[in-house]
C-alpha cells in the first residue's frame, strides 16, 4: 500500500484554504523537495514544521530521514491527513494540533536543538519570527517561506529603505539570505503577492551583548519616525538624545535606516551608562 498524493489526500479529507487562517497551500512536490533541500537535513536533525496544511512540505521533510519531526497545527481539519502519513513515519513524526503562537519551542526537543522549516501563515509569520528569537540558541537555522516583501525587509542592508526593526533585530544575532522566489500560480489559492524563501542562521556571537528589549525600543522609536533625522526621532528614547548621540560618534543629522548594526549596539550601551 502506497501513500496518496498530497492533492489526493486533500481532496479525500476535504481540506481547502482558509483566508482566515492565512493559509496558501503548496501540492507541487518539486518545489517542497527544494525547500526541504535547501535546509541541509540530516539524519541527526530535529524538525520543527509550522501550518503544515495539506502537508506536502511534511512528506518532502521527511523523505530526508530528519531523526525527529514535529508539527505544528491549530487546523483540526488537517489532522488526519498528518495522521495518515504518521502510519508511513511512526517513529520520526510527532504531530501537535495547537496554535503555534501559544506553544512555547524550548521544551519540544527536550533541550536538543532543531531547525525550523516552514510556509508560516502570512498573518502570523513575522510575530512567530520575533519570539523565535527568544529561543535562537535552540535554533540551528531557519528555513521559512514569507512574503517576498517581508524577506526583503528581513535581509536589508543599511542604507536601503527596506532596512528597519526587523533588519537590525533579527540581523543582529542571526544572518539571513534570500534563497528563492516562488510565484503567486504555484499556491492554492495563489495570493496577491510573490513569496521567498530565506535562511536565518544564528550567529555564533550576536554583534554586541546588550539588552535587546532596549535595542527594540530604540528600533522602534527610530523606525516609526524614519524620515526624521534622529535628533528629533529619538526625542522618544532618550531625555538627551543631542548627549548619547555624541557619547556614541554618531553624527545626529542622520537617519534611522544609515546607521549600521553596531551603531545601535553604541547606542544601547550608551543609554544604560
Amino acid at each position: 500500500m502506497t501513500l496518496a498524493s498530497t492533492k489526493d489526500l486533500a481532496k479525500k479529507y476535504d481540506l481547502f484554504a482558509k483566508r482566515s487562517l492565512g493559509q496558501n497551500f503548496l501540492f507541487d512536490h518539486k518545489i517542497t523537495d527544494k525547500i526541504a533541500n535547501s535546509a541541509d537535513i540530516t539524519e541527526n536533525d530535529n524538525i520543527l514544521e509550522i501550518g503544515p496544511g495539506p502537508a506536502g512540505l511534511t512528506r518532502s521533510i521527511l523523505n530526508q530521514s530528519p531523526k525527529k519531526l514535529i508539527t505544528i497545527e491549530q487546523d483540526q481539519r488537517v489532522m488526519p491527513i498528518l495522521e495518515e502519513i504518521k502510519q508511513y513515519y511512526p517513529d520520526k513524526l510527532e504531530i501537535l494540533n495547537a496554535d503555534a503562537l501559544e506553544t512555547p519551542i524550548k521544551n519540544l526537543f527536550n533541550g536538543e536543538k532543531f531547525k525550523i522549516i516552514a510556509n508560516l501563515p502570512y498573518n502570523i509569520g513575522t510575530e512567530l519570527v520575533f519570539r523565535w528569537l527568544d529561543d535562537i540558541n535552540l535554533i540551528d537555522s531557519m528555513t521559512i517561506l514569507l512574503q517576498k516583501e517581508v524577506v526583503q525587509r528581513i535581509v536589508a542592508k543599511s542604507g536601503s529603505k527596506k532596512y528597519g526593526r526587523l533588519s537590525v533585530m533579527i540581523n543582529f544575532q542571526c544572518f539571513t539570505k534570500t534563497l528563492f522566489d516562488i510565484a503567486a500560480g504555484s499556491f492554492v489559492p495563489a495570493p496577491k503577492v510573490t513569496s521567498s524563501l530565506v535562511q536565518i542562521t544564528p550567529r555564533e556571537h550576536i554583534i554586541a551583548d546588550i539588552d535587546l528589549k532596549i535595542l527594540s525600543k530604540l528600533c522602534a522609536c527610530a523606525f516609526n519616525q524614519r524620515r526624521k533625522m534622529l535628533r528629533s526621532s529619538l526625542k522618544s528614547f532618550a531625555n538627551d538624545v543631542e548627549s548619547l548621540l555624541k557619547a556614541c560618534n554618531i553624527d545626529s543629522s542622520l537617519r534611522a535606516e544609515q546607521l549600521e548594526l553596531e551603531d545601535f549596539a553604541k547606542l544601547v550601551q550608551n543609554y544604560k551608562s
